[in-house]
């Protein structure tokens, strides 16, 4: 039975030293550990990760029998490699913290070390078929290290902080060895599409790997790069925070702070977490509004983190320094506006605090997610309470109800605090509730699971290329079948399938050769041919109207039976209304790219670039395609990429689609050949059913189960096709 190994800088226990000199496990909190948990014991799977003091044998034997396997470094090498380069450098790069960044080589070589520790633990305990999960920016180096000791395991690899735009890691001295790192998984996870879209714009701009569709192309390789934002685990959080130990807290809370509105942060002391700008705003509240003065308190729990960096000491003494002006200067012996608490807290306690805050004051100047937004929320089921939160939190990305803020606009925010402070209940509870049936159907244990399952069974399993043959050899392999059948179904592309590419798009209009050989084929007893294009119907009216041929238009949006009058569309009108958006996008890339043009059909817009100037129509195309897929991330629309075209559709309309219209209306078939050569001609190759036939025109990954190499090739195969179906039906040629 195959097993999952988890890796990760900690194990989700650490060895420490207990009052009587023998060392103790303490089990580690957290949604994370909660999360991976379940997925550890169920597969009876290892954790490889550090264990804090270098364990003893008894505390050895007590972390195997849990699956547990410490990593055993040096302290210098840990201390360069987690402080150093993972904390120094890393960290503050991928917040956008550049100022605060040190990039030691010395410190990269620990990092480097201790990779390769943990890759040879990997390697000392994975087996065939196992799955391999690697957790965050400490081990970006791994994936490719275990890549090179082992190749029959399924790698995934997950980051839990922003993947900065390629403009920011491009600082990174060390750049494409981390990026090599990444791409020797099989799956890369990251919170939003915003970072997915950063890191494979890095791939093409570092390393010239191309993505397109969520994947990268590496030595022959496919690396998917997917979206799967961390939940919570809200049954675990609610238990807590509505306990009887809870309850005495918020009563106890209540009490203290008496009517007066709570506004409540609850962060690590880090930099990232913008607690400076927050208590700015909350300043600026007071100044601006003195109403609120006497009548809020501001809650500031600020937990420890990281207490041996020089920074992390710096940010303290600021921290407490603004507290105590404010204080200062709108506080008295009756009312003290800040209540500081620099210390952790339990879950009853933090729940209580989240039932008790009439404001969550959420706001981050960059943040790779932000759990606390989800589990304010997740607490909220009574439609009270307002969240507000930094548009540099990945969290936003979920919670669209929010109150958005930009943490630098100190008076900007201020305003948005007061805004939420008269919220009326009716507005809170509109806004909560859908952000809390998100996130508590959302979970912890569903993203380990969607995770899981795209790592375990992707969805589009890399292509192989399909076996290159002579058209005659092919015609062979097909003529039994073909010349007997009944019915017989020839769905076929046109462009760079049956007819050449031509330096202008117009121009590849059908030779007398080609109008001859559809004929031929349509006038065949039982065969019934469909020409299943890309291209606009009136192009195709034009072109094949005259020679028996059934006309598929626009990728499956409209369909022109040969024995049946007019077009019509297959399903009902698409949405369209993003047209316009990306008409203006697509125009801005054609006057950037001299020879591009844009051609607009009913449903869908194509950026055309096959008469510019190779090198720079490349470039620009790989640019527009991430363009558009972060512009319309969340637009019912595909982009789609072929020969030199970069087409934007309505989501659910390909070609696959009209291959299953045809089949249900005017099937079965006892016989179907199915041909292409782009990516726009993958959805049909993918929905044909056994026993049918595929055939790609040149050579490349498919998931067509022939090819032949050019259009010419394609022709003699049809041309051979219909000569074995006359002699079988006794039919003269002439």
């Amino acid at each position: 039975m195959s097993r999952t190994i988890l890796v990760s800088n900690r194990l989700p226990v650490t060895v420490r030293q207990g009052r009587f000199g023998a060392q103790e496990l303490v089990v580690s909190s957290g949604g994370l550990v909660a999360g991976l948990n379940p997925l550890h014991e169920k597969r009876n799977g290892i954790w490889i990760g550090h264990a804090g003091e270098e364990p003893d044998s008894g505390s050895v034997a007590a972390l195997a029998a849990r699956g547990l396997v410490p990593v055993d470094v040096s302290e210098s090498d840990y201390r360069d490699y987690y402080e150093g380069y993972g904390n120094s450098a890393l960290w503050p790069l991928f917040h956008y913290l550049l100022e605060t960044c040190e990039f030691d080589p010395g410190h990269f070589d620990a990092y480097r070390r201790v990779n390769e520790v943990f890759a040879e633990h990997v390697a000392e305990h994975a087996r065939p078929g196992d799955a391999v999960w690697i957790h965050d920016y400490q081990l970006m180096l791994l994936p490719h290290m275990v890549r090179e000791r082992i190749s029959d395991v399924r790698i995934g690899f997950f980051l839990h902080t922003p993947f900065p735009s390629s403009e920011v890691f491009r600082v990174l001295p060390q750049r494409e060895d981390i990026l090599r790192g990444l791409l020797g998984a099989d799956l890369i996870g990251v919170h939003t599409y915003e970072y997915a879209d950063h890191l494979r714009r890095s791939l093409r701009r570092m390393l010239g790997v191309e993505s397109r569709g969520g994947s990268a192309w590496f030595h022959g390789r496919e690396v998917r790069i997917e979206t799967h934002p961390l939940g919570i685990d809200a049954k675990s959080l609610r238990d807590r925070a509505f306990s009887r130990t809870a309850d005495r807290t918020l009563a106890n809370h209540k009490n203290t702070f008496g009517e007066r509105r709570v506004i409540l942060n609850v962060e690590r002391l880090d930099y990232t977490k913008g607690v400076p700008l927050k208590l700015e705003a909350f300043r600026t509240l007071l100044k601006n509004a003195p109403e609120w003065r006497k009548n809020v308190v501001y809650l500031q729990v600020a937990v420890p983190s990281r207490e041996a960096i020089e920074s992390y000491q710096e940010l303290r003494a600021e921290v407490e320094q603004l507290v105590g002006e404010i204080n200062g200067l709108y506080g008295g012996p009756a009312h003290i506006p800040i209540h500081y608490l620099y210390r952790s807290i339990s879950q009853e306690e933090l729940g209580a605090l989240y039932r008790l805050a009439d404001v969550a004051f959420v706001a981050p100047v960059r943040d790779g997610l932000n759990l606390v937004a989800k589990e304010y929320v997740a607490c909220r089921d009574d439609g009270g309470g307002v969240l507000v939160l930094s548009e540099f939190a990945g969290a936003l990305s979920e919670m669209g109800e929010t109150l958005r803020v930009n943490p630098w606009d100190i008076e900007g925010t201020a305003d948005t605090l007061k805004r939420a402070l008269e919220m009326d209940f009716s507005e809170c509870s509109e806004r909560m509730m859908p952000m809390h049936r998100r996130v508590v159907s959302n979970g912890v244990h569903r993203w380990v699971d969607r995770f899981m399952a795209s790592l375990l069974n992707p969805i589009h399993e890399p292509a192989d290329s399909p076996p290159l043959l002579e058209p005659e050899v092919l015609a062979n392999t097909m003529a039994h079948h073909f010349a007997r059948a009944d019915t017989a179904l020839l769905m076929l592309d046109y462009d760079g399938s049956l007819r050449e590419f031509t330096d202008y798009y117009e121009d590849a209009i059908p030779t007398e050769k080609i109008l001859g050989l559809l004929q031929s084929l349509s006038s065949l007893p039982g065969v019934e041919v469909y020409m299943n294009s890309g291209r606009e119907r009136e192009v195709l009216d034009n072109w094949f109207g005259g020679v028996g041929v059934s006309l598929i238009a626009e990728h499956g949006t409209w369909i022109r039976q040969r024995d049946e009058p007019g077009w019509k569309r297959m399903g009902a009108p698409p949405f369209v209304a993003w047209k316009d958006e990306a008409r203006t996008v697509l125009n801005e890339y054609v006057d950037r790219t001299p020879g591009a043009r844009l051609e607009e059909k009913s449903s869908a817009l194509v950026w055309h670039y096959r008469e510019a100037d190779e090198e720079l129509a490349s470039w620009q195309a790989l640019e527009l395609t991430t363009m558009l897929e972060t512009r319309f991330a969340n637009e019912p629309v595909q982009i789609t990429t072929g020969a030199c075209v970069i087409e934007i559709r309505p989501q659910g309309f390909d070609k696959g689609r009209a291959y299953a219209y045809v089949k249900e209306q005017r099937g079965p078939y006892n016989f179907t050949l199915v041909t292409g050569d782009d990516r726009t001609d993958e959805d049909v190759f993918e929905r044909l059913d056994p026993g049918n036939y595929s055939v790609r025109v040149g050579a490349g990954g498919s998931a067509a189960l022939t090819a032949v190499a050019s259009p010419a090739a394609m022709r003699r195969l049809l041309r051979s096709l219909a000569e074995m179906r006359r002699t079988a039906y006794g039919i003269d040629a002439r």
